[in-house]
Parts: structure tokens; sequence; C-alpha cells
């Protein structure tokens, strides 16, 4: 598995309704990760962004994504 498709799995476990190992996130949160790995959570997407760079200056790494309320799947 590549380290853009551990980040997408990281991100999807984030979103979803149990969150990461138990963990939730707040909607609004802007989570870095970096090889599939939370690295920082902020309320502001400068400071996540200078998180991961600190880590990993090179911009093809990495990736951050803001945490959102959870969707209800509706089937009819």
């Amino acid at each position: 598995m590549n380290e853009r498709e551990l980040n997408q799995q990281t991100a999807e476990q984030i979103m979803s309704a149990d969150g990461l190992n138990g963990k939730p996130y707040r909607p609004g949160d802007w989570v870095a990760l970096l090889d599939g790995k939370v690295v920082g959570v902020a309320e502001d997407l400068d400071d996540a962004v200078q998180v991961l760079r600190r880590l990993d200056p090179d911009p093809k790494r990495g990736m951050i994504f803001r945490v959102g309320p959870p969707v209800l799947d509706v089937i009819r």
C-alpha cells in the first residue's frame, strides 16, 4: 500500500462514527497525516500545514483534511 492509500484509509477511519482507535475528532479540526499516521490536529489550516512541513518539507507527501460532521446515509 502506498502513502496516499495509507493516508486515505486513516482519514476514512477518522471520519467514521468511531473515530481512529476510539478517539473521536471534532468537526472543524484540521488533521495532518504522514505515512498513514496522525502527526497533528489543529483548529487552523496554516497550523496543520506547519506541523506537517516541519516533519517533511516535501509538498508531495502527507495529507491534510478537515473533519466534517457525520453524514447520515439514508436508504429508501
